[in-house]
């Protein structure tokens, strides 16, 4: 199996959104099994959560198996990288986000996808996004589709 990333948002894919406090990372589960069958598989944090914890704050959201693969975050387009030029990220802002991340940490050609609730914030035509619906988040359905997805990047 070859490295990839995955680009991970929190709210309305790991938990519904809205969400009470309570009902934080519900489904985290979910998606975590799946990525215990894909070693290989190194995740990155898109969500704005990445604005109000650190790093190691972020991990411990996650099960202690796959804390160590949980290895950075997205730069936020509030806070571009040194990259970053004026006019260059387009209307589809978290997908220009995790190109700018894949650019700074990866080889070219590194296989990539994002689990997000917001498609807007893609290409219509984006391979790369497994999209989950904000009032449910991650699903037991979609966990079949991210195996699929992960299968066809490993």
């Amino acid at each position: 199996m070859n490295t990839s990333v995955i680009f991970l948002d929190f709210d309305g894919v790991t938990h519904p959104e809205p969400c009470k406090r309570e009902l934080e990372f519900c489904c985290l589960p979910l998606i975590e099994e799946v990525l215990l069958e894909f070693p290989p598989v190194q995740i990155v944090i898109s969500s704005s959560w990445r604005e109000h914890y650190d790093l190691e704050q972020i991990r411990g959201f996650f099960a202690i198996d796959l804390r160590p693969r949980v290895i950075g975050v997205t730069a936020s387009i509030n806070r571009p990288s040194a990259d970053w030029l004026p006019g260059s990220a387009s209307q589809y802002v978290r997908e220009w986000e995790c190109d700018a991340w894949m650019k700074q940490h990866c080889d070219w050609g590194t296989p990539w996808l994002a689990i997000d609730d917001r498609a807007h914030w893609f290409r219509p035509e984006c391979a790369d996004l497994l999209l989950t619906d904000s009032k449910s988040g991650f699903r037991v359905e979609d966990q079949e589709i991210l195996r699929q997805m992960l299968g066809e990047r490993t």
